[in-house]
């Protein structure tokens, strides 16, 4: 669009929204402000501004006052400009190639849209235009003074995104030199809200700067439009991930199968943990329907030494559904996965996103840690509803053409710099500009947690029983606390060594010689073992009958621990006095 006879003036002052006096020519003089809002950053004493020679010969005001000069930025801040150039851009195929009709001023419900837009392909668009002048460090916001008519046009778009058509809000910064575009939350956060519900709806939110001259206006470039921090983070992070990410053996090859076990495994173990087990395990079970047919004690075996037992339990109860149900494969429907055992959103999330491309997040502790540091998030992490609340923040955010990289790349920046015990390596962050946390130097007071329950204590005796060349093991319960594994017998209490003698005697076993063992703890989520111990050599020709196979002891040779009999690492102190040493090798 183009302006006819324009001049130049300087700013004098602004008495109400709609006049403005200007020095014209060494004179004062009264011009109308066809820009209506605050426009306080604009309209500085001095400033030099620009009149457009009005073609009305009713009005008071010769002039209108159409662009102004910011600090050596030519700023346009005529409110009829953005309609008029969105126009011109919709007519000439800006946003439909095959644009068949746009018309402007198109009634909807209670609301009058600025344009709809048909496309010859059967498209059918509702746009709201909003021009931008408020910007500050090279971010442009809106609006500059609260607008309840704004918040109503976005209610509206939603309604009509539901309804079937596609809805558009296009900011058009009328100005260059922006970097990306922004609600004002000062002003009115409830805009910034509106926003990120209507995203959340399919509302498509566009922006784009313009050229600027003194005599006209016309939209140029796409500008990102960020609701909050979390918009800024993907570049910089997959830019970082693609840099220096570790090479991890679940990475290389990413198949379902692959992902799913390692992210079960990775959870709550260490990846250098993790890594000989998984390959033990892959060359034991390396598929889905070999998983599906396992032995479970061959399975808790592959399984001892990473603990919570359960998770392996229910990789075979999802792996025997995958089998009966989708023929051995993982499917690539996300709530498909989800309702398999032992997957929750996190894991549906890795697989989903991983292993088939698809755009959903992945949010653990790791994940809510380094976005509550970035953000200065106060709500608690360990509500459900804070972690559902950041998946749809994140579902709003992910790069389409990359969701696996980036749920990765938030797990490798959790492990490796925004660690949860110790200082976060702030200096190789590359969120580092944009996080408030370190900004503020309290990285440390984030995340937010409640106070946990302290876990419980029970003390207990272990009695390591030998004979001239077999150990005492005995199988837990079916359920409960490491249900079905194997252990070394024990005494509630941190008994004396008179005391485990009777029990012995009580059990026919005559015992030769008994020495103490250095004591050992073993935290589970909600209890700790504190333990004692006893290494006790008996009589092998004693009669094994009656008590004894009442307390279910039953005595292998050490070696066979090896391949069979899974025994937890809550034992591995006194495993070890026995050359049971059962981690796979690295």
């Amino acid at each position: 669009m183009e302006y006819r006879e324009v001049v130049t003036a300087e700013f004098i002052e602004r008495p109400n929204r709609f006049i403005a006096y200007v020095n014209l020519h060494g004179e004062r003089t009264k011009v109308h402000v066809k820009n209506t809002g605050r426009c306080r950053e604009l309209l500085k004493d001095h400033t030099k501004v620009y009149l457009e020679k009005s073609d009305s010969k009713t009005r008071a005001t010769a002039y209108d006052l159409v662009a102004v000069d910011k600090d050596g930025r030519l700023v346009n801040m005529d409110s009829n400009a953005p309609n008029k150039v969105a126009g011109e851009w919709l007519r000439a195929g800006g946003l439909y190639g095959d644009v068949s009709l746009v018309r402007p001023e198109k009634t909807f419900g209670n609301s009058r849209f600025d344009f709809y837009v048909e496309s010859l392909s059967g498209k059918r668009a509702f746009i709201e235009v909003k021009g931008v002048t408020l910007e500050r460090e090279g971010a442009a916001a809106f609006p500059d003074a609260p607008s309840e008519r704004a918040l109503k046009h976005v209610e509206e778009l939603i309604e009509a995104r539901r309804q079937g058509y596609e809805a558009y809000l296009l900011f058009v910064v009328q100005m260059k030199g922006i970097n990306f575009v922004e609600p004002n939350w000062d002003t009115q956060p409830a805009f910034g809200e509106a926003l990120k519900k209507a995203r959340r709806a399919g509302v498509r939110l566009l922006a784009y700067d313009c050229l600027v001259r003194e005599d006209g206006l016309e939209m140029h470039a796409p500008v990102p439009v960020f609701l909050d921090s979390l918009d800024r983070i993907a570049a910089p992070l997959l830019a970082w991930y693609d840099s220096g990410r570790r090479i991890l053996p679940w990475r290389e090859e990413p198949t379902p199968y692959h992902v799913w076990l390692s992210e079960i495994m990775l959870q709550q173990t260490r990846v250098e943990a993790v890594k000989p087990y998984y390959d033990r395990f892959l060359q034991a079970l390396p598929d889905i329907e070999s998983l599906a047919a396992a032995d479970e004690e061959k399975l808790l075996k592959l399984w001892e030494g990473l603990g919570y037992y359960n998770r392996a339990r229910n990789l075979k109860k999802a792996a025997q559904i995958l089998v009966s149900e989708y023929g051995g494969r993982m499917p690539d429907d996300y709530e498909i996965i989800l309702s398999l055992p032992g997957i929750g959103s996190y894991t549906a999330g890795a697989i989903s996103s991983i292993a088939f491309g698809k755009a959903y997040p992945a949010v653990d502790g790791n994940v809510l840690r380094i976005l509550a540091r970035l953000r200065t998030d106060e709500r608690d992490i360990l509500q459900a509803g804070v972690k559902k609340s950041v998946e749809e923040e994140l579902a709003d955010v992910m790069p389409k053409d990359r969701p696996g990289d980036f749920n990765q790349a938030l797990m490798e920046l959790g492990a490796m710099v925004c660690i949860p015990n110790g200082a976060p390596k702030c200096d190789a962050c590359p969120w580092k500009e944009v996080c408030r946390a370190r900004a503020q130097g309290i990285t440390g007071e984030f995340p937010k947690k409640a106070g946990k329950k302290p876990r419980s204590i029970e003390k207990k005796t272990i009695l390591v029983i030998q004979d001239a060349e077999r150990v005492a093991l005995r199988k837990r319960p079916e359920k409960g606390l490491l249900a079905g594994l194997y252990e070394f017998p024990s005494m509630e209490g941190n008994c004396e060594e008179e005391r485990v003698l009777a029990y012995l005697r009580e059990l026919g076993l005559l015992p030769l010689r008994i020495r103490a063992l250095p004591p050992a703890k073993h935290v589970f989520t909600h209890k700790e073992w504190h333990m004692t111990g006893f290494l006790i050599r008996v009589d092998e020709l004693a009669d094994r009958g009656g008590r004894q196979e009442g307390e279910g002891l039953i005595f292998v040779d050490p070696k066979e621990t090896r391949t069979n009999y899974p025994i937890p690492s809550a034992f591995a102190a006194y495993a070890e006095q026995v050359e049971m040493i059962r981690k796979p090798k690295k």
